[in-house]
């Protein structure tokens, strides 16, 4: 993109001339462009960490980021900072609620044809350092690599749970469901691959964005060494301004190769009993987290999410934010939802340290953007972990009364089939 290199000569000057000032712990500066850059091919292109990359669901939205000026590990100080600043943050929330957003050094923001470069210089640190940083980095922002497709072949590695533990592990929580200690726990497995060369970030998810329609495609990468993406159907929430849009994502049913029957197991899955309770219990979880903090709801009716291998019930819920409440409420009353973690949340967080055999990390929390006026998060599931040659792929089911362990058992391999198969494919 030619206006790159125009860009890149109007930041070294301003760089040149710039003096901190002891006012402003930071400096802001924006471009807006008409033009269309593929951003995970930038992002290839990069040296700079941590980067993230958000592809909205709805929307012809993506977001494009390097480096970090500013980071926080509290809700209340990323929320207290976009206020007094007027920026925006990314980042987002592991599913142990541990906070991690950051102030990016470099947020490009793409939509349909027209382009947004956010830079920031930090005044509060040694100018002369900052300087030497910034213009290192400026070296390589017109730099792009295509993406190119995947050509690794993949070998299974390790299973955390067998089929037989996993589904002993379901039986636990039926056990404790008819105790009535349990209503819901949402169980996880981690599947580990080894690919015969290393496999590139973005040419995965490149791949997994042709193949995995109608949702949000996301990655972070705080290191060169390992990155953490995926394609997840679940908005946790969007504001703009007060209002605020949110969904409960709960029920499976197959999708295969036969139209018809795709179209039957819809049917079912709208009427059967067991998948309509378990979203439902997404939805009083929602409702209940958020009510002390909204003047009203609303909620619609169930319907069919469908995706490449599976396809879910969906209620769309819109709440109306009260005055001042913003994002750090939204956070702590919804991360994580019922569909992530179970009900009550606290004994089902407990029951899931307790039994599984790994740290979930980053999946099943939540990714996204943060700003005054505005914010949008995604749930981070059917996700991965790529280190190299190795592929960490995890993928959950909500277990409640009437759960049959050897079916929960297929579908959790079915939603991990999202990111492996794309292995498979020509």
């Amino acid at each position: 993109m030619d206006t790159l290199q125009q860009i890149k000569r109007d930041l070294i000057s301003i760089i040149k001339c710039h003096r901190p000032s002891r006012k402003e712990k930071i400096s802001i500066f924006r471009f807006q462009v008409t033009g269309y850059l593929e951003l995970l091919s930038w992002l290839k292109a990069q040296d700079l960490y941590p980067q993230f990359y958000l592809n909205f669901r709805d929307n012809d939205k993506k977001l494009a980021s390097i480096g970090t000026v500013l980071s926080f590990s509290a809700l209340n100080e990323a929320q207290q900072f976009i206020l007094s600043n007027k920026v925006s943050l990314v980042g987002g929330m592991k599913f142990n609620n541990n906070v991690m957003f950051f102030l990016p050094r470099l947020l490009l923001e793409q939509t349909k044809d027209s382009l947004c470069i956010q830079f920031v210089i930090n005044n509060e640190i040694n100018w002369l350092d900052e300087k030497k940083e910034i213009l290192e980095l400026l070296d390589s922002l017109t730099l792009t690599k295509p993406i190119q497709d995947i050509k690794q072949t993949i070998q299974l590695q390790t299973k955390k749970a067998s089929q037989q533990e996993w589904e002993s592990w379901v039986e636990d929580v039926l056990r404790e469901i008819k105790k009535g200690i349990l209503t819901k726990v949402v169980l996880s497995n981690e599947t580990n691959f080894v690919t015969d060369s290393p496999l590139d970030d973005k040419d995965f998810l490149a791949k997994s964005e042709k193949y995995n329609k109608d949702c949000y495609h996301f990655l972070l990468a705080e290191n060169k060494h390992c990155t953490f993406l995926g394609s997840s159907p679940e908005r946790l929430y969007q504001r703009n301004g007060q209002s605020l849009v949110t969904e409960a994502v709960a029920g499976t049913a197959v999708i295969t190769d036969n139209e018809k029957q795709n179209k039957q197991q819809a049917t079912w899955l709208l009427n059967d009993e067991k998948n309509g309770y378990e979203n439902w219990l997404v939805v009083k979880d929602i409702k209940q987290n958020l009510f002390p903090h909204i003047e009203e709801i609303n909620i619609q009716d169930k319907e069919i999410k469908r995706l490449r291998q599976v396809q879910h019930l969906k209620r769309r819920i819109t709440a109306r934010l009260k005055c001042g409440y913003l994002d750090q409420i939204c956070l702590e009353s919804i991360h994580p939802t019922a569909a992530v973690a179970g009900v009550p949340k606290k004994e089902s967080k407990s029951f899931i340290q307790q039994v599984e055999t790994f740290s979930r990390e980053w999946y099943a929390g939540t990714l996204g953007i943060m700003a005054e006026d505005y914010a949008e998060f995604t749930v981070t599931i059917r996700s991965a972990f790529i280190e190299d040659n190795n592929i960490r792929i995890l993928a959950g089911a909500g277990i409640v009364e009437g759960s049959v362990p050897l079916l929960e058992w297929e579908e959790i391999e079915r939603k991990a089939l999202g990111l492996i198969s794309l292995l498979h494919k020509e």
